[in-house]
């Protein structure tokens, strides 16, 4: 996939930078105002799909929106209740655990004390091993002199001469007790943003779920009506994405709190329902959510128990059920991925932290999800869907060939062998060898490389044909009749123009060799002549001329015709790999004597079990040109 580039000293690349900066900027300050809007967007892609199954069955899209929203905020209500009643049960509690608790750190303590003594003691054995003589003419009771010279500025005590009448007095400032307005506003301040803030979302969740189309035909006219297919392809992709996301992931956190319930319920940790409850909301954090979640039930099991069977279970709960959920049941619901990496859900998560505290740690998956989206959509953001997205940004052959650039020999094999787990020996060939030998010839023809890295790609590609093919015999599960499908073939391979052909001619030797046929290869350095007297001294079935585009098709067509006036019967097949489009290349080697032009391993295999004596057809279309243009051709080679 080609990745576009963006200059930071360009026009556009500036003005980029600059708007993220004012967006940034944008969001810290109105945090206020956005944080509602967010809350009540997701809330509203939550419970749509609930709305649109009322309305089809003829309920009215405003009751449909009153009895979801009803519904869903009292469910939350509850929940809330629950958990604050849990939380004053607890708070009753505590105080009868803290003497167990303690007994339970005194224990801890008095195992480690003993072991910590003699470490410390060893420590100050060597510092005093370290520092013998140095303080020898020093006695115990003498102060040091350097401690005696700073001593007077040390002593903060006030000289003894001075009179009680010339200190100065303490001075206490005693407040005034606040009036009852006063308290009022103390009492209820810490609950007054909270709620004023839901009621705000419940207000904006129902506007958005009545008004829900009108929203989207606003925003597609926002981004302009001349893009409307891109425009409407991305909201409907994002909105997609984010509510298979959310309602998979509410499903499945609600499932973990019940089962976290029930589980601490049976150790006899108290109040599990409230652990449950934690365990649901704190989930919906990354990576951190479970952990801070197990870390309180934990503790009241350290506290609650007098030995250490109840903590040990806890633990095994929270990590037996956190691998489950990771592992089985959350790939098994999402299905679909939701495009972020894992490196795109750590930054996220950084950065919409930093940006709205707790919130915005519950806010990053789903606004990451929107700007991978945003960013596959509008070129200008292009990088935030590389950056963030999960999609390769470099196929398989475009890291190969960079390896070997760089001669890193060790992660261009570990690729090639992970490619070999899922392909087989000819697919990795075919979609990946292949195609990286085709860019390095790219490069090499646009004077790209220097004479050092055309020497490493070369010497690594080689390498890698050989070790591939231990290892493909190693693990090779192929059957009898595969591995006999071309005994008694006689195949000569000859590269056409340079050492990326020549790697493309081992590649065919050593496929067909393994298929049981009996294969040669020439170097590039055997002229075609040299080709011809090679082949009176030993007769083949077929010849397979290996080119890569995209030069080498004008040698080919010489080859194909010196061949043919050789022997008219020989079955000539020229292998163009990579060259699918060039369709007037392969119907001149045609026109030139080929029997066969093809553009893949698979089928240069196939041609070459095609190569004995009856399976050869005639074809006269090229007899007529082959001598007219040979010796022209001939000529234009020689300058």
């Amino acid at each position: 996939m080609a990745i576009k580039k963006y200059n930071l000293d360009s026009p556009t690349g500036l003005l980029t930078l600059l708007t993220l900066a004012t967006v940034i900027g944008a969001l810290h300050v109105g945090k206020e105002i956005l944080l509602p809007v967010f809350l009540a967007a997701l809330l509203s892609f939550v419970l749509a799909p609930l709305v649109v199954a009322l309305e089809r069955i003829r309920v009215r899209r405003v009751a449909a929106v009153l009895i979801i929203t009803s519904v869903a905020f009292s469910l939350i209500t509850g929940i809330a209740w629950l958990a604050t009643n849990q939380v004053v049960n607890l708070s009753t509690q505590l105080p009868n655990y803290k003497d167990n608790l303690i007994a339970k750190i005194r224990s801890v303590r008095s195992q480690t004390t003993v072991k910590l003594d003699k470490a410390k003691e060893a420590i100050e054995d060597i510092g005093e091993e370290l520092t013998e003589g140095g303080d020898a003419d020093v006695e115990d009771n003498d102060t040091s002199p350097i401690v005696a010279r700073w001593m007077p500025w040390l002593n903060t005590a006030p000289p003894k001469d001075v009179n009680d009448k010339d200190r100065a007095l303490a001075v206490k400032v005693v407040e005034l007790p606040p009036s009852p307005l006063n308290q009022v506003q103390s009492w209820l301040g810490p609950f007054v943003a909270p709620l004023t803030t839901s009621g705000i979302v419940v207000v904006l969740v129902m506007f958005m779920l009545v008004k829900r189309e009108d929203l989207r035909n606003r925003l597609i006219q926002l981004f302009g009506t001349s893009r409307l297919y891109a425009t409407t392809e991305a909201i409907d992709d994002a909105t997609s994405r984010l509510s298979r996301y959310l309602r998979m992931q509410f499903l499945i956190n609600t499932m973990y709190g019940v089962v976290i319930a029930i589980g601490l319920s049976l150790i006899g940790i108290p109040n599990a329902v409230l652990w449950g409850v934690f365990g649901m909301l704190l989930r919906f954090l990354p990576y951190v959510g479970p952990w801070i979640a197990a870390a309180m039930p934990i503790t009241l099991a350290l506290a609650v128990s007098n030995g250490w069977t109840s903590p040990l279970l806890t633990i095994a709960l929270f990590i037996v059920i956190e691998l489950l959920v990771n592992n089985v049941v959350e790939p098994w619901l999402y299905g679909a991925s939701t495009g972020v990496s894992s490196f795109g859900v750590i930054v996220s998560a950084l950065f919409w932290t930093w940006l709205w505290g707790p919130i915005g740690l519950v806010l990053a998956m789903p606004m990451t999800v929107c700007l991978v989206v945003v960013g596959k959509y509008v070129s200008q953001l292009h990088f935030l869907a590389v950056l963030l997205g999960d999609r390769e940004t470099l196929a398989p052959h475009e890291q190969l060939y960079q390896r070997m650039l760089t001669s890193n020999d060790f992660e261009a094999n570990l690729l090639m062998e992970e490619c070999l787990e899922s392909r087989s020996l000819m697919d990795v060939y075919d979609e990946i060898m292949i195609p990286a030998l085709r860019l390095a010839e790219r490069d090499r023809h646009a004077g790209l490389l220097s004479a050092q890295q055309e020497a490493e790609v070369i010497e690594s590609s080689h390498e890698l044909v050989d070790e591939l093919a231990s290892c493909a015999m190693s693990g090779s599960s192929d059957s009898e009749d595969s591995r006999t499908e071309l005994s008694n073939r006689r195949i000569l391979c000859i590269p056409v123009r340079d050492h990326a052909d020549e790697t493309a001619a081992l590649i065919v030797e050593q496929l067909t060799t393994q298929r049981g046929a009996s294969a040669e290869r020439l170097t590039i350095d055997r002229l075609a002549g040299e080709a011809i007297t090679w082949l009176e001294e030993h007769p083949v079935d077929a010849v397979v001329l290996v080119a890569l585009p995209p030069l080498g098709s004008r040698k080919s067509r010489y080859l194909c015709k010196r061949l043919r006036r050789h022997d008219p019967d020989l079955r000539i097949i020229v292998a163009l790999f990579g060259g699918q489009q060039l369709r007037k290349t392969q119907q001149r080697l045609l026109d030139s004597g080929a029997d066969v032009v093809t553009t893949t391993l698979p089928e240069t295999i196939k041609a070459i079990r095609q190569s004995h004596a009856s399976a050869i057809a005639a074809q006269p279309h090229w007899k007529a040109s082959v001598a007219a243009s040979t010796t022209v051709d001939l000529a234009n080679e020689r300058r």
